[in-house]
């Protein structure tokens, strides 16, 4: 496998930057100061769901594996990326929409969900009214053998579901997720890639924040 330059698909965490509703927002305070103690030391302070991450199977599923207890390559394989940038913001993903990458999707692969919701990355509105998959979607997936759903705003599931249908029907049945891509996935429309994701390795927690960069495969 021949493989390019890899492409960023990281949001920088940052002091007020977007977050789901509701959730921590992360704070980066500077500790100690190299003039004053010879050393430049930060302190972080985030939820395990903030910028882009995972979703390890404790998030929802009861007695569901952790961050730690993940594969190391868990998140890591050859990838596609399905443009699904013509669903109204706020609208879902269903199997009917999916249908027509039927032939796009391998047994194994990871499916990365470009909505265009990541180009109004800080806009207010969006952070409640973005576009997810549904119920039906994830369940077509998971019939495809799928190993990994992403997708690029702060869900996959509708905004302040009760049920929370989606991550229960991937999580329960071993696909994993990631979330809050930017918006760099859309220079891979419609192409397979090879996706680098590592999620920071935190004990007993149900998701983390994780670098994931995209690798274009040369010759696909």
């Amino acid at each position: 496998m021949n493989i390019g330059k890899a492409v960023d698909l990281t949001h920088t965490i940052s002091k007020g930057m977007t977050t789901y509703v509701g959730d921590p927002k992360p704070d980066i305070k500077q500790v100690k100061k190299l003039e004053h103690d010879g050393v430049n030391l930060s302190r972080l302070k985030l939820g395990s769901h903030t910028g882009t991450h995972i979703d390890a199977p404790h998030h929802f599923v009861s007695n569901g594996i952790t961050v730690d207890e993940l594969d190391p390559e868990a998140f890591c394989g050859q990838a596609v990326v399905l443009d699904l940038s013509n669903k109204k913001p706020g609208s879902g993903i269903t199997a009917s929409d999916l249908k027509r990458f039927t032939s796009s999707i391998k047994p194994g692969d990871i499916v990365l969900l470009y909505t265009g919701m990541s180009e109004h990355w800080g806009e207010q509105w969006a952070r409640r009214k973005f576009t997810y998959l549904d119920e039906g979607g994830a369940a077509w997936l998971l019939q495809r053998k799928v190993k990994v759903v992403g997708i690029d705003y702060l869900s996959v599931e509708k905004f302040a579901s009760k049920e929370n249908l989606t991550h229960k029907k991937l999580l329960g049945n071993g696909v994993l997720i990631i979330e809050s891509l930017n918006k760099n996935l859309r220079k891979f429309l419609g192409k397979r890639i090879f996706l680098m994701c590592l999620p920071i390795k935190t004990k007993g927690t149900d998701g983390a924040p994780a670098r994931v960069l995209a690798y274009p495969l040369i010759g696909e």
